[in-house]
């Protein structure tokens, strides 16, 4: 049993090592998307699996492929300012694209929340649970937590938060370590390099391969709203299909299958 569930973290790990790979390539360059009805997305990569999956729907809807650009939502909202050729962007918060908005960047009317994210603590091996009062001790056994860099991915900032207000620890004998992204962070404590971390719980339902008592979902109160925007950038060279892709992502069947990942409806 135990080498069946290494091997199933290690395919999942290996596609996340894959998607954080693409999210390092070169800007997208119009010579290299001459295809009329091609839609450049560029996602978080807490998101990526589950747009893996709603763009074959979106294909099979509309006949319209897509190209998806993948990382830390801070990474991708540099890339953007700095000219990457893309048409829609998703992002795993709000404050980001709502600068793009404010620098004139963006088509304003298309500015949706298409998702809200939601934080779990995971410590393989153990079954963590929040008291009545929504805290949490870190056990003196955990040496390491990973969270996502709060710089760069708002899971992070979700994370940071959480710590401060809902966990209690011993700060002179616990030591972080911080992953660039929602995927990172989650293989920080899939391979061992940690004890336990706060990880979106979207990246512990696609897994599907961890133990259901071994993390607890982080209380809402406990940190701000994870809340995830879509917009169309001024940018877009298909424009009619990034609108298009927008209003399918708020679709109450596409709402209903995004909450089976882990994520709540805006």
């Amino acid at each position: 049993m135990r080498s069946e569930k290494f091997l199933n973290m290690a395919r999942y790990l290996a596609v996340v090592t894959i998607a954080t790979c693409l999210a390092l390539s070169t800007f997208v360059k119009p010579e290299d998307t001459p295809e009329a009805n091609l839609l450049i997305i560029a996602v978080a990569t807490n998101f990526a699996p589950v747009l893996s999956e709603l763009t074959i729907e979106f294909k099979n809807e509309t006949n319209i492929d897509t190209r998806v650009i993948t990382g830390s939502t801070g990474k991708l909202f540099a890339q953007i300012k700095n000219g990457m050729d893309i048409d829609v962007f998703l992002s795993a918060d709000q404050s980001r694209i709502h600068r793009l908005v404010r620098d004139g960047m963006t088509i304003q009317d298309t500015l949706r929340t298409y998702a809200q994210g939601t934080l779990a603590w995971w410590q393989p091996g153990f079954r963590p649970v929040f008291d009545a009062q929504k805290s949490i001790r870190i056990q003196e056994h955990v040496d390491v937590v990973a969270f996502a860099q709060p710089e760069l991915a708002p899971y992070g900032m979700a994370a940071k938060q959480a710590l401060s207000t809902c966990f209690e620890f011993d700060r002179s004998k616990l030591r972080f370590v911080h992953g660039e992204n929602a995927g990172q962070t989650f293989s920080h404590v899939a391979t061992g390099n940690a004890d336990a971390g706060l990880v979106a719980l979207a990246s512990i339902r696609i897994a599907d391969i961890v133990e259901v008592d071994s993390y607890a979902v982080v209380p809402n109160d406990c940190h701000e709203p994870i809340k995830q925007d879509a917009v169309v950038l001024k940018t877009s060279r298909n424009m009619a299909a990034a609108r298009q892709f927008i209003e399918f992502l708020l679709k109450e069947r596409i709402q209903q299958r995004i909450a089976t990942f882990g994520y709540s409806s805006p």
